[in-house]
């Protein structure tokens, strides 16, 4: 069940990534996709390895929906986020598109524990909130400073 609910997700956010206007070339998107998928795993390695906050389960199922998550839902959800705020004109439509963001990222993590793909142990939604949130502005500062780049084309 979670893998294809995780399935499912992972290929509505890569449709939503193909049909969404994108301002950003296709480099600097596959720039911030890598970018984006390290820091995800580091964080996760970092928690569940080093800390041991975070236990996923060892099921086969489960272990795939949770790469799922890792590796494309969370860094696609990001690049959607930073392409639909550059694409915003007013500060209430870019703090809008920055809540509706945040809050699919959220439900998505919470989804994770409530199909038991991962168990919190010294960990709390508190913290996934948290980390969210700095994964959302760490997500926007390499965006700028990709566009900000000499060597950006001009279309």
């Amino acid at each position: 069940m979670a893998l294809a609910l995780f399935a499912f997700i992972a290929w509505v956010i890569i449709t939503v990534f193909c049909l969404i206007p994108k301002r950003l070339l296709i480099e600097e998107n596959i720039t911030l996709f890598f970018i984006y998928n390290i820091i995800v795993i580091n964080i996760y390695t970092i928690l569940d390895l080093d800390l041991k906050l975070i236990t996923p389960n060892n099921e086969t199922d489960m272990f795939i929906s949770l790469w799922l998550h890792r590796n494309i839902i969370i860094p696609l959800s990001l690049i959607i986020f930073v392409n639909l705020v550059i694409n915003s004109t007013t500060r209430i439509r870019k703090s809008f598109t920055s809540v509706v963001a945040f809050l699919i990222l959220y439900f998505i993590e919470v989804l994770t524990l409530w199909v038991n793909i991962k168990t919190y142990s010294g960990w709390n939604l508190y913290l996934t909130a948290v980390t969210m949130t700095a994964l959302m502005l760490v997500a926007f500062m390499i965006m700028k400073l990709i566009t900000k780049l000499p060597e950006r084309k001009l279309i």
